[in-house]
């Protein structure tokens, strides 16, 4: 039987978890259980050879296509073949993690949790069911302090201990262009899936009305719409290698998310590593550990018609306060916190 210190679940591999548990692995045993794989955050093989712990992927299949009852069974005898001192749960909505949550002691069990909120139910029948899942878990792991107000709310009584993060992206060595433009001539960014979540209408909008220039990164069902009623002012990149992205972010000036819904923005660590001022909506999930405490940028109100108008005209008026916030945001510290946070959990 093997014996590790933290046995981690989750649902799919993805480049910033990865990288999370191989710096988690430096410090603690560790083996990890994904349930499957999904396309929409891998695209190939290319992401093991860079797993540097134990682990197992149940089915290696698209995640919507595997069969949750094998699956659960196939979870269950991973869990009694490998002797832990605890177990931690990335996400709960699955039906294996579901199911299990209330099987295993409770002593044993800390939930990662990534949902905010803004975003998640917490009264009637859904409420009721959270807070007796929830009372099933010794600790819990909310990313920030959106996700740590759902178990306040629900009055959870056990540790919470905010990771301050959802993974650790993939950081390449950085260089920053010197160069001096005027208000009417910064370059603002989006970088991301181009859907109906992410509010890219309302963002074209307001800048074919201020005819600043846009650059839109990514694809998505939303292009062909977005192109046709996008002003000249507006460019659209399509699909950028994330190898890549630096150089794009290095020929902007402003980077925007605009999104209804967004549990935490990791694309907003990227363009804060790329040094770049940020403007989100107040439905971004890391608002408050990447934008408003250590000041890089602006949050605006999603129920004000002029709220991003607003924030874009207070970017420009003082966009030398946050480009030196953002440079000097520390992601060594940044990142080294969330590996803190699990290895404090697993001391509890």
């Amino acid at each position: 039987m093997e014996c590790v210190d933290l046995l981690i679940i989750n649902n799919c591999p993805n480049f910033y978890k990865i990288n999370l548990y191989n710096e988690l692995a430096k410090r603690c045993k560790i083996y990890v259980i994904f349930l499957a794989v999904t396309d929409q955050v891998v695209n190939n093989n290319e992401y093991k050879k860079g797993i540097e712990f134990p682990y197992i992927i149940i089915e290696e299949i698209q995640i919507e296509n595997r069969h949750s009852l094998r699956c659960f069974f196939k979870l269950c005898l991973l869990c009694k073949k490998i002797n832990y001192k605890k177990i931690i749960f990335g996400g709960y909505t699955y039906f294996e993690f579901f199911i299990l949550a209330f099987l295993l002691p409770k002593r044993k069990k800390i939930l990662q949790f990534e949902s905010t909120i803004k975003e998640s139910i917490v009264s009637g029948a859904k409420g009721l069911i959270k807070r007796c899942l929830f009372s099933r878990f010794s600790a819990v792991l909310p990313s920030g302090e959106l996700h740590s107000q759902i178990f306040q709310v629900l009055h959870y009584k056990g540790t919470i201990i905010k990771t301050l993060g959802v993974g650790i992206f993939n950081r390449q060595e950085r260089f920053f262009i010197d160069k001096t433009v005027t208000k009417e001539q910064y370059k603002y960014i989006f970088v991301g899936r181009l859907t109906p979540v992410k509010n890219l209408k309302s963002l074209v909008m307001v800048f074919n009305h201020n005819g600043y220039k846009l650059s839109i990164v990514g694809t998505g069902p939303q292009e062909s719409e977005l192109k046709e009623i996008a002003k000249d002012n507006i460019r659209f990149w399509g699909f950028i290698p994330n190898n890549d992205l630096g150089r794009i972010y290095q020929q902007h000036d402003i980077f925007i998310l605009p999104s209804y819904s967004e549990t935490w923005g990791l694309v907003v660590e990227e363009a804060i590593y790329w040094g770049l001022p940020v403007i989100v909506s107040d439905a971004v999930g890391c608002q408050e550990e990447m934008v408003i405490k250590p000041n890089t940028g602006i949050v605006y109100n999603l129920d004000d018609d002029k709220g991003l108008h607003t924030a874009i005209q207070s970017m420009c008026n003082n966009y030398s306060y946050y480009k030196l916030n953002v440079l000097n945001f520390d992601f060594d510290r940044r990142d080294q916190n969330q590996v803190d946070a699990y290895i404090k959990s697993l001391n509890l």
